[in-house]
């Protein structure tokens, strides 16, 4: 690896994102046979369901949802609105090269420029030049149809297919490397790590031998319960690269560089949340891919096939159950030959069929790595009930076909304006299930990562308290002059002038002087002021008798006299709040915690007893795959 600084070149990214491209199993994309639709009952049927898709595919027909701002000063674009196109060559011509030699200086220590020399770097910082441009124009995008006409979506889908050219409604899964940032001094710690590369840094506070290998999955539309315009779905693998990597001097070949890395877990995303297991219980490919399991209609990944489904769950608004309540006097119950269902009120956890995820049976159940996790009861589903696969395919042809995708590694201009700018994909409904998906706005990700960094220089300041008082003897029942030098830098105006001091982290810090300045008022020479003492006085003795009650409520814990242990507590709530804040947005901005901390342990493998294996007499009626009746024939 000749990067000095430790991070993967261009041809390294693209062997590690090949390498490990997944195999997806989904259930056929048939015209007569959709995925939901408006009548009948949704049972385990072998429907059909949207298949992933280029973002062009979406975007030949989507409008342009301009930010308010930017229409303000252009009123003419409520009248006639510029193409994407349009907007697009607009933005282009207004970067000077000027600009790009700046921007070319402040990305040079960027990962994902790495490599890139000449016009190459030139042509990507560009592009991203464009990317922040037009992130300040536009908000999201829009399709024509009714948002909740699952049937005529459908329709129009097929239509589409059949009038677009094939470079553009080809099947693509989009691959992209997120490398860690911290540098791999093994003697720094996380804090230091992040204080040393700054704000910029954000979330990624990790060494640059962690990699995530990122695949997205865009469809058309989402036709599970929620029911939103596009749609944005992903897998992540943790990867650790080891030691030998970074001792070579050379760009590595595949065989040298897979042997030194270690993929540790896997995250499979499943609605607001997602599932993750050890590299060693996925369920992979005789090949070694990792096998993703595409629910009908909400496009959900999941790692095996179950025949009783997954039980899906969403959080309820109060416009949501408001929509839902008259619908739940029908809701289930057969009438007139149908089986009726609320449009709003199936995002609740239960086994009712529209709030489950249904996965079809792989078609090659027998292709497993030899120490790969087996599903003996999927073996068993008969052909007509098994989905199809799609997998990575090189060449012009692939993903124009029913069983291949072409992964896309370089063109992932939509991929990081989603992720980087926050731009909507689909529309902006006042129902929080109707909204399409949409990563998090620079602004707001700006705001985060700084918050982060303050944490990390308040977290620094704390620690260097307790390494001064470390070393020194006292009694805590008498004075202990050496708090004031030790705690000078953590008094509030202090932590405020050097931009310390976030919102989250203000509890505790008061908390701490309260309790410190109670028994040893010493370690603050002349008093904090009347504010801060008022401040102080209502965090001891809360309720509406603080001003005259002399004594705290009985606490044991915070009524401790020994000054280390309140800073040790206001050590622990700011380290806590660093991780909380590490978590916002986990999915788009830190693959690394979403993976690690955020996704939940696959509890419908982990500790699951599975049941006895049934023949297969027993499971062909269990499964009812063959349904003419719901078919749009």
């Amino acid at each position: 690896m000749p990067d000095a600084r430790g991070y993967l070149l261009p041809g390294e990214r693209q062997i590690l994102l090949h390498r490990y491209a997944p195999v997806l199993v989904l259930f056929p994309e048939l015209e007569q046979q959709a995925p939901y639709p408006d009548e009948g009952d949704a049972i385990y049927t072998m429907r059909g369901s949207y298949h992933p898709r280029t973002v062009e595919f979406f975007l030949q027909q989507a409008t342009i949802r301009y930010h308010k701002l930017h229409l303000l000063r252009r009123l003419a674009r409520l009248l006639k609105p510029h193409s994407l196109q349009d907007e697009i060559n607009a933005v282009e011509a207004a970067i000077s090269n000027q600009r790009i030699d700046e921007a070319m200086r402040a990305y040079q220590d960027d990962p994902r420029y790495a490599g890139l020399t000449g016009e190459a770097q030139r042509s990507a910082i560009r592009t991203r030049l464009v990317q922040q441009e037009l992130g300040k124009r536009i908000r999201g995008f829009d399709l024509s149809l009714y948002r909740g006409n699952n049937i005529g979506f459908w329709k129009h889908y097929f239509e589409l297919l059949a009038q677009t050219p094939p470079e553009t409604r080809r099947s693509v899964v989009y691959g992209r490397l997120i490398q860690g940032r911290a540098p791999l001094d093994q003697a720094l710690s996380s804090t230091e790590a992040l204080l040393r590369k700054g704000p910029e840094q954000g979330p990624h506070d990790v060494r640059r031998s962690r990699v995530a290998l990122q695949y997205w999955f865009h469809y058309y539309y989402d036709d599970w319960a929620n029911r939103h315009e596009g749609d944005w779905e992903v897998i992540t693998l943790l990867l650790e690269l080891g030691e030998h990597v970074f001792a070579q001097e050379r760009e590595l070949d595949e065989a040298t560089l897979l042997t030194g890395v270690q993929v540790l877990d896997v995250g499979y995303a499943s609605h607001e949340d997602g599932y993750r297991r050890l590299w060693a219980d996925v369920q992979k490919t005789a090949a070694g891919r990792p096998i993703v399991y595409i629910a009908r209609g909400s496009s959900a990944s999941y790692f095996a096939w179950e025949i009783e489904g997954y039980a899906a769950s969403a959080r309820l608004s109060v416009l949501e159950k408001a929509f839902s309540l008259p619908g739940k006097l029908v809701r289930g119950r057969r009438i007139f030959g149908r089986r009726w269902d609320a449009r709003f009120s199936a995002r609740v956890t239960g086994l009712d069929p529209k709030n489950v995820d249904w996965v079809p049976a792989d078609p090659l159940a027998h292709d497993r790595l030899s120490d790969s996790p087996d599903n003996t009861l999927e073996r068993l589903v008969p052909a007509p009930c098994q989905g199809v696969r799609r997998v990575p395919a090189d060449g012009p042809g692939a993903g124009l076909d029913g069983g291949t995708y072409r992964l896309e590694t370089e063109d992932l201009f939509w991929l990081e304006m989603v992720h980087e700018y926050g731009v909507q994909w689909g529309e902006d409904s006042p129902l929080p299930g109707a909204k399409g998906p949409r990563g998090r706005s620079l602004a707001r990700r700006t705001r985060e990562r700084q918050e982060i960094h303050q944490l990390a220089v308040l977290e620094t300041h704390i620690e260097r308290a307790l390494q001064m008082l470390s070393i020194v003897r006292w009694n805590s029942e008498h004075a202990i002059p050496e708090l004031s030098a030790a705690l000078k830098r953590l008094r509030p105006k202090n932590l405020s002038r050097e931009d310390g001091f976030p919102r989250s982290a203000r509890l505790a810090i008061y908390t701490m002087w309260a309790w410190i300045l109670k028994e040893h008022p010493e370690a603050w020479p002349g008093g904090p002021g009347l504010r801060l003492s008022l401040l102080f006085r209502g965090l001891l003795y809360p309720g509406p008798l603080r001003f005259i009650r002399r004594q705290p409520r009985p606490e044991p814990l915070l009524a401790r006299k020994d000054p280390m242990y309140h800073i040790k507590a206001a050590l622990a709530q700011v380290r806590m709040a660093r991780y909380e804040a590490q978590q916002l947005g986990a999915k788009w901005d830190n693959p690394f915690a979403w993976v690690r901390h955020v996704c939940r342990a696959d509890t419908f493998y982990y500790g699951k007893k599975r049941a006895q294996q049934k023949s297969r007499d027993e499971l062909l009626p269990l499964l009812d795959c063959v349904d003419t009746e719901m078919s749009l024939e």
